[in-house]
């Protein structure tokens, strides 16, 4: 039998090890999956991918419901086959299949000759065959630079040093990890034989120790030859390689890694020659993973970056690789366009069905990612996530003449794909529904927080506001309301081709003594399922009515409108004053409650 190995990154609690049963199994992040729950990384679904083990092979196959990407050999892939060394990708968690027995560093003997040379002496050690290693080292960023996977970037670098090394027989990528009751073991990540051979290479865990923990220098081992007298002979003769280099890598970004090369040397070890050509390698292998651990910092920040672009707009982005960062994220006074985003309906589910939160939970999931790529693709910023709610921000870092506008599309593209969801019966958004609010106004943006911890945000006012139009989505039962700024730009017949501004009411929210005018943001009218513009119209004009006192008027035209949320909620209003404008009226609707 054969095991499944999940890891992500060095944290011993993000690991286990399983062996695979003759009967499929579903590997995802519930509970009820038993051993095949992966809980610590929530970019993996409920149940993502089936896995059957056959016949010495793996066949995975992702769920029809799984929302992230499944990579296999650095491409995205719905079904595939792997063996034993194959290994996939699943949001921040590797797979690794692997034997259920597989070997471990061995612990040798004592060598009969252990090297080690300070950088300094390295410096002064001549190539033997520089023009042969110095044309693998100036081709090794190239192939690296273009591996479009972490497996294929570490198998170039131990062909590199292969090439570089010519009486080498294997090398690998070792790491030093605590498994989950904190005991410490040698990881073999990587390795490649030059005869190609899948069996694994025997492995010094004194070496690598001393390498990587002792002395944080490349460090080489002898055991002897195949004629010596040393008491390790007996030992020697029996195994594959009787030398061994591990060179140390930077810290960053993850410690306690190095590489590992070996082979067997039939000549005498105590010849000056050996010793001369033992450095070479040495200073080999130690350029390489000089150059390995540099690359590997940028994999890493090309990683972070791509884990930046689905928080923060290309604009962002931009001004973050051109400025100084401090300078970028410095907060400063500006004008924002908000908007908040609320999904509607999932506070009653949970109460209803506390035993299906990872269910529910994936659902809210899928709706913040419909509210963030919204915001994103029209040049967002993503400020910040308060449970099943999402808010963005326009006119940061860079002022943004259309922010009103961008703002206005993101939120109309997130009601076009709330709705799409929410027809479909197989859908996990099936049965909800969102509310929008927008605000524009002026407010401090960038970072915000302490010096050790803060995040990208917005502060002032207005931020309040579009929460404000955001719960009040409810009260007048419609997607999206805009503060009186944001309409003013938005009320324009350049605009009228995509959106629609209707003027709802004047009101004193609870909590609040400003006075705000509220705005429903729709689609044109040509669009399906949209509010008529005759009917637009017929509202406006009885609220203009209602606003004046006419209150008999305004309920005439309000009774042509059957279904509206807000026009209920102005005839409930006038209901409340048995049909009078109360005493002083002035228009405006003082609300109680939230």
């Amino acid at each position: 039998m054969a095991e499944l190995v999940a890891y992500s990154g060095n944290d011993p609690q993000k690991r286990w090890r399983r062996t695979l049963p003759a009967a499929p199994i579903t590997l995802g992040r519930k509970a009820e999956l038993s051993a095949w729950d992966v809980p610590w990384d929530r970019q993996i679904s409920g149940r993502h991918a089936t896995l059957t083990w056959t016949d010495g092979q793996l066949l995975v196959r992702k769920e029809a419901r799984a929302i992230n990407r499944i990579y296999f050999g650095g491409m995205p892939a719905d079904e595939f086959t792997m063996v034993v060394g194959d290994q996939f990708v699943i949001g921040n968690t590797t797979f690794a299949l692997q034997d259920d027995a597989p070997s471990t560093p061995s612990e040798m003997p004592a060598p009969q000759l252990e090297l080690t040379c300070t950088r300094q002496e390295l410096d002064q050690v001549k190539y033997v065959d520089a023009d042969e290693r110095i044309e693998v080292l100036s081709a090794l960023p190239g192939m690296i630079r273009y591996s479009p996977s972490d497996e294929d970037f570490e198998k170039r670098v131990l062909e590199a040093l292969l090439q570089g090394i010519p009486r080498a027989d294997a090398a690998a990528v070792v790491c030093i990890e605590p498994d989950a009751d904190g005991k410490e073991h040698i990881v073999l990540r990587r390795q490649l034989r030059r005869d190609g051979l899948p069996t694994e290479v025997q492995f010094s865990r004194r070496l690598i120790t001393n390498a990587i923990r002792r002395r944080r220098q490349s460090v080489l081992h002898c055991w002897g030859n195949d004629q010596g007298a040393d008491s390790s002979v007996s030992f020697t003769v029996n195994m594959s390689f009787n030398w061994a280099i591990c060179a140390p890598l930077p810290d960053e970004p993850a410690p306690d890694w190095g590489l590992y090369v070996t082979g067997r040397n039939r000549e005498d070890i105590t010849r000056l020659t050996t010793q001369d050509r033992q450095k070479n390698d040495l200073k080999f292998a130690e350029l390489v993973g000089d150059i390995f651990g540099s690359l590997r910092q940028v994999r890493d920040l090309q990683k972070r970056r791509t884990t930046l672009e689905r928080f923060l707009s290309r604009p962002v982005l931009a001004a973050l690789a051109e400025r100084d960062i401090d300078e970028v994220l410095r907060p400063k006074q500006t004008e924002v366009t908000v908007l908040m985003c609320d999904l509607r309906g999932s506070c009653r589910i949970a109460e209803d069905a506390d035993r299906e939160l990872p269910e529910i939970w994936k659902r809210v999931s899928e709706a913040l990612c419909i509210m963030t790529t919204n915001i994103i693709d029209k040049d967002g910023v993503i400020g910040d996530f308060q449970g099943d709610a999402a808010m963005g921000f326009w006119g940061w870092p860079l002022d943004s003449a259309g922010q009103v506008e961008q703002a206005a599309r993101a939120a109309l593209g997130i009601r076009r794909d709330f709705q799409r969801a929410a027809q479909q019966p197989g859908h996990p958004l099936h049965g909800f529904s969102c509310g929008i609010g927008i605000a524009h106004g002026t407010a401090v943006a960038g970072r915000l927080g302490t010096p050790d911890q803060f995040k990208v945000g917005v502060f002032g006012p207005v931020v309040n506001l579009a929460s404000r139009l955001e719960s009040l989505t409810k009260f007048f039962k419609v997607s999206i309301l805009l503060d009186e700024n944001a309409a003013r730009v938005l009320d324009s017949a350049r605009h009228a081709h995509w959106s629609r501004c209707r003027r709802l009411a004047t009101l004193r929210p609870y909590g609040m003594s400003r006075t705000v005018q509220v705005c429903e943001l729709l689609p044109p009218a040509v669009e399906p399922g949209t509010m008529h513009e005759r009917d637009r119209r017929d509202y406006e004009a009885a609220l203009d009515a209602f606003l004046a006192g006419r209150w008999s008027d305004a309920q005439a035209l309000l009774e042509r409108l059957s279904q509206d949320g807000p026009s209920e909620v102005l005839q409930a209003f006038m209901a409340r004053h048995q049909h009078k404008p109360p005493a002083g009226w002035d228009g405006v609707m003082i609300l109680d409650a939230k």
